[in-house]
């Protein structure tokens, strides 16, 4: 008899084990999937795309310094960028559950000490070749990572809102190699990628206004951005005009992120 109550409490253990075991897989999974529903992904795309911005702007602020360009403030816009990337690192830790997103992390983690000394340095042109390799690595694990978010959303509107915000990016990323340029760096290898920003740039611009969902306030904002690009996209032929692309670069890069924070909130 006393073994017949034992089997019974086993077995009625065992059940309780399973139906607890399920309740945590619905239950769990449920609140896993709600901490990264669609409008929270969008916003750590958003988030996650701006590092990539802020890769390029620090870079770019360095040159400023390097060619005694002290008009636009470029020390206060480089210590700026620098809190806000390593503000957007600390961001994205809630996110590394997501694939792939941790082990960007640990790779940006591993080269970012070097890279902020450097950075922070009195600028020197010896530095640039070291600084750009760096920094195109930063770039390329800032973009996997918004990747690896727009992948886990699956929507299309995700990846509406990573296009969009690395159009910040190319705004930058297009200064900072005009400069590159206007401080000696004219071998091919920087060219190319001045000449490939301005092809992205213009061409997102095409796909951004294609979404059939624009609001009438984000074609107006895509309208007017297309208007600055190609009124200033000739500047970019001519050395010394440091100072007029830096003007019409801070107009599309605001106008870029006021349409990237409108998509991450629809």
């Amino acid at each position: 008899m006393r073994s017949n109550y034992c089997r019974f409490d086993i077995l009625s253990l065992r059940s309780s084990l399973f139906l607890f075991v399920c309740l945590f897989i619905i239950f769990g999974s449920h609140r896993v999937l709600a901490d990264f529903d669609e409008t929270t992904l969008n916003k750590a795309i958003d988030r996650a795309g701006l590092q990539r911005m802020l890769t390029q702007r620090m870079l770019k602020s360095y040159c400023q310094l390097g060619q005694d360009q002290f008009y636009i403030k470029p020390d206060e816009k480089l210590s700026e960028a620098l809190n806000r990337y390593e503000e957007g690192l600390n961001f994205l830790i809630d996110y590394k559950s997501i694939a792939g997103v941790e082990k960007s992390l640990d790779s940006i983690n591993a080269i970012w000490p070097e890279y902020k000394e450097l950075i922070t340095a009195t600028a020197n042109k010896n530095n640039v070749p070291r600084l750009v390799k760096l920094n195109e690595e930063l770039l390329s694990l800032s973009h996997q990572i918004v990747l690896n978010l727009q992948k886990k959303s699956g929507k299309e509107l995700g990846k509406i809102v990573n296009v969009a915000g690395r159009q910040r990016m190319l705004t930058q990323r297009i200064e900072l190699f005009y400069l590159l340029r206007d401080w000696g760096f004219d071998e091919p290898y920087y060219i190319d990628r001045l000449n490939k920003s301005r092809k992205d740039f213009a061409e997102a611009l095409i796909y951004l206004d294609n979404y059939p969902k624009n609001t009438n306030e984000i074609k107006l904002l895509l309208a007017k951005a297309k208007k600055s690009f190609h009124l200033f996209e000739h500047s970019l032929d001519d050395k010394n005009n440091a100072f007029l692309v830096s003007l019409t670069v801070g107009q599309l890069l605001g106008y870029m992120k006021k349409v990237t924070s409108i998509y991450s909130k629809m």
